[in-house]
């Protein structure tokens, strides 16, 4: 009885080691994975001074950009309007109008004074949605900067980014920045070739536009053909047989240009000539022969504003870009255009 009662006990001490065993060993699920027994606690939650923000990526600062990058333009092209970012217009305009082999403060100038006509134009809407377009004859020039030689693009973005944001005021407003190939020795005043006056475009020498293609031009006239032009204009002019007296009175303008000369004893005003015969400038003397009329001209453009070889002929004797436009714009300064139309 006793010895039964003890080996009772001791398997019953067994039994409660394997028990014991049992409960401390770890679990194991079927499909190997750990089970409920081998998962870690959560942990307690992140105090406000604890937690880490969340990293977002933030859109380009706009002020780092720097302004024509953040600017957009409504461009009238090939009869739609397109928007693109300012740089990209002003680095065009510049592959348009200027040759690529100009000293680079002439570039700038030419950046700054398209930058300014540009933004000019923008406020006095003259293509209705569009601010400019990309004919010549009527706002400035324009070439695809992706069809431009890599070396002459390069020089253009450097010229437009060196003078980023940059553009040219009087008394505070933005000017109407025109320009024009070379004057021929002496730009015009503004009232000369289009009737008002404006203080900041007004004649002032522009020496050195010698190498200019166009310095000097011809243009001749059959004389039937000047005859009957100019009687089509003004029915009252004659033109008697002796050619002697088919030329009358002429008088200048402050730049040099012909305002009025009588032709058949009626007055022509300089620039309704130009445009009849096609004539480089109003800068211009008449010849008659026998046979044809010659037109002798000087420059090339209205001759308004900015000479663009008198701004090289600048650069080159070693002015910067800030005084070439203070010549060629009386009385004005150039400083930071007001942004007006960031990238959305």
């Amino acid at each position: 009885m006793k010895e039964s009662v003890c080996a009772a006990l001791i398997l019953a001490l067994v039994w409660a080691a394997l028990a014991l065993l049992a409960v401390q060993r770890p679990q194991t699920r079927s499909d190997g994975a750990a089970g409920p027994a081998e998962q870690t606690a959560a942990p307690p939650p992140e105090t406000d001074s604890e937690r880490v923000p969340e990293t977002e990526t933030e859109s380009p600062d706009s002020a780092a950009e720097g302004f024509d990058r953040s600017f957009r333009l409504q461009v009238l092209r090939d009869g739609a309007v397109v928007s693109m970012d300012l740089h990209t217009y002003l680095t065009g305009v510049l592959l348009g109008e200027l040759p690529a082999d100009f000293a680079p403060e002439a570039k700038k100038a030419q950046a700054v004074a398209s930058r300014t006509y540009a933004l000019h134009c923008r406020e006095t809407r003259r293509h209705g949605s569009a601010a400019v377009c990309t004919e010549p004859g009527c706002c400035q020039a324009w070439r695809d900067p992706e069809t431009a030689d890599p070396e002459a693009r390069a020089a253009a973005e450097r010229a437009v980014s060196d003078t980023d944001g940059l553009a040219v005021f009087y008394q505070g407003a933005l000017i109407e920045a025109v320009f024009f190939s070379c004057s021929g020795g002496r730009t015009e005043d503004a009232a000369a070739v289009w009737g008002g006056e404006l203080p900041y475009l007004q004649a002032v020498d522009s020496p050195g536009e010698e190498e200019a293609a166009y310095y000097t031009d011809e243009v001749r006239v059959p004389i039937g053909e000047f005859c009957e032009t100019l009687r089509r204009e003004e029915p009252s002019a004659v033109f008697p047989e002796a050619k002697g007296g088919w030329v009358g009175g002429v008088r200048y303008t402050p730049g040099g240009g012909v305002e009025t000369v009588e032709l058949g004893g009626v007055s022509f005003a300089g620039t309704r000539l130009r445009k009849l015969f096609g004539l480089r400038s109003t800068v211009f003397q008449i010849r008659i022969t026998e046979d044809e009329v010659i037109f002798s001209t000087r420059g090339y453009g209205h001759r308004v504003g900015m000479s663009q070889y008198g701004a090289q002929a600048m650069a080159e004797a070693g002015a910067g870009f800030g005084e070439i436009l203070a010549h060629y714009y009386t009385g004005t300064e150039v400083r930071e255009a007001a942004e007006q139309e960031p990238l959305p």
